[in-house]
């Protein structure tokens, strides 16, 4: 049994436990902000062109909304930690989900309850994945800065070696707004520029 339970999801992949408190303060940030206009769209299509992580870019927000700086060390320390979940399971999900979602001629009823508990499925590593961020780097409560979300979404970039253009400013963009209501998608983009300088 104690074997078989190390390998249980909500488990470190060093066996380690996770919390199992279903609080997770950056977990509901996230799906706040998620559903705010713009912010799904601008994620999905940075993962998609770019491959980025759309948790490590909800952390970077999530960081600045707690009044904290994050490191290219601290960055790169969470990718680390949360990079082999988020290639094993993750991106599987993502996949499969994707692919019955574009067949034709998988079986109608049948092939959509089962991407729905694909999706499910999908959503519950998505947590998991977030809960490993927060325990790596947890982050007391401070002052909000959109200043510093911006700079840590311009470290994280250019840990990935991504330039960005003007669609991934855009999108950039619309995430900062988003995750900070009321900031105006034109002070969002100046934020970004002032950040790679």
């Amino acid at each position: 049994h104690r074997a078989r339970s190390r390998h249980l999801p909500g488990r470190r992949l060093t066996g380690r436990p996770l919390k199992t408190a279903p609080e997770n303060p950056f977990w509901d940030y996230s799906l706040a902000v998620y559903a705010r206009p713009g912010v799904a769209g601008a994620c999905l299509a940075l993962q998609d062109r770019l491959g980025l992580d759309v948790n490590v870019l909800l952390f970077c927000c999530w960081a600045g909304q707690r009044g904290r700086a994050l490191s290219a060390d601290e960055l790169e320390g969470l990718m680390a930690a949360v990079g082999p979940w988020h290639e094993g399971v993750v991106k599987p999900l993502r996949a499969v989900r994707r692919w019955l979602k574009d067949q034709d001629t998988a079986p109608g009823a049948a092939a959509e309850a089962l991407r729905q508990e694909v999706k499910t499925r999908e959503l519950e590593a998505e947590r998991i994945e977030q809960q490993l961020l927060a325990e790596t780097l947890p982050l007391g409560a401070g002052s909000p800065a959109v200043a510093l979300a911006a700079a840590n979404l311009k470290v994280y970039m250019g840990i990935r070696g991504v330039r960005g253009g003007a669609a991934d400013t855009a999108d950039l963009a619309a995430l900062l707004a988003g995750a900070f209501e009321g900031l105006a998608p034109a002070e969002s983009v100046r934020l970004l520029a002032r950040a790679t300088r």
